[in-house]
């Protein structure tokens, strides 16, 4: 008696002795470029799929909402949902036996565009964006997919499961330090990510030096629970420029939640020769240093501080992942 593929090879009159062969040369005929091999194919997925001296069957083709693969050759839907490339063109190749339209075709399936499952990447990263999960892909998989870290990357990942995902249907968000992710000190960090995912990269912590100083930028707070003094601050912006007024720096402190903002005169002159106390510097404060010939209100000041600040430099990068664009 035979089945499956040895049907074919009785049916169309191979020789007994010849099945086996028969048998193995239609197995290797059904390939599957899809250059993720292990992707599972989803709900909006285009297919291209290429059937072997049949062109009519042949064409591309997007997976339904509920799942379902329509090709001309059949009466029905295929279900190809949670099927790799491989296993869905073997199926279909089956399909196209049993509904006596080929004897034994060689199918030809690749993913031309991935729908089914992504991953939202935000924050500190070169590239947000969303992206699709085309393979196995772990934390540190989705991080170069996004091109890296940025600049103002801050040490803090957080990863809020999507609501999709029976296997993490039951997680809370998880947050983890990026210091030891890179490490790999606790390969559990690097977990696997799954379809619908949200990974957010934190922002770093930076005090602003702006104004008549020789390097104007933004400093990141690599120790965010000690800060950043005024005068460290101004020692990073690598001190004044000629021009500098160093007895009349304000520090704008802007609030979170709003456009309201605190503008605090400070003496740095003072600070330099001791004869005041330091002044602590929060995250997203900014150091404005005026020139001598500058006369400005307290408003107008800050306004100039905070225009200084679009489209600064950032130094001071916290972390680097290694590896990653």
């Amino acid at each position: 008696m035979c089945t499956g593929v040895l049907v074919l090879a009785c049916a169309s009159g191979v020789p007994a002795f010849a099945q086996t062969a028969s048998a193995g040369a239609s197995q290797q005929s059904v390939t599957a470029a899809s250059g993720a091999d292990d992707y599972e194919i989803g709900p909006g997925d285009v297919l291209s799929i290429a059937i072997a001296d049949a062109p009519e069957f042949s064409g591309k083709f997007r997976v339904s909402e509920s799942g379902g693969l329509s090709l001309p050759a059949l009466a029905a839907p295929i279900q190809a949902t949670g099927q790799t490339p491989a296993q869905l063109a073997h199926i279909i190749r089956e399909e196209l036996i049993d509904a006596k339209q080929l004897r034994n075709p060689t199918v030809n399936l690749f993913v031309e565009e991935f729908h089914g499952r992504n991953v939202t990447i935000l924050g500190a990263v070169v590239k947000p964006a969303v992206y699709p999960l085309q393979r196995r892909t772990t934390v540190m998989d989705a991080l170069s997919m996004a091109g890296g870290l940025a600049p103002n990357s801050g040490n803090m990942l957080t990863i809020v499961p999507g609501r999709g995902n029976n296997a993490w249907s039951e997680e809370k968000t998880q947050s983890i330090d990026l210091a030891q992710l890179v490490q790999g000190k606790d390969r559990s960090l690097n977990r696997e990510i799954h379809d619908g995912d949200v990974i957010s990269v934190s922002n770093a912590q930076v005090v602003y030096v702006v104004g008549a100083v020789k390097k104007p930028g933004g400093f990141v707070l690599l120790d965010q629970s000690s800060g950043m003094s005024a005068l460290q601050a101004l020692s990073m912006a690598e001190g004044f420029d000629s021009l500098a007024s160093t007895h009349h720096a304000l520090i704008i402190r802007r609030a979170i939640d709003g456009p309201n903002r605190q503008t605090v005169p400070v003496n740095l002159s003072e600070l330099l020769t001791g004869k005041g106390a330091d002044v602590r510097l929060e995250a997203n404060d900014i150091l404005y240093v005026p020139t001598s010939k500058a006369k400005q209100t307290l408003k107008v000041a800050g306004d100039v501080a905070m225009a200084a600040v679009n489209g600064i430099a950032i130094y001071g990068i916290g972390y680097k992942v290694a590896g990653l664009k």
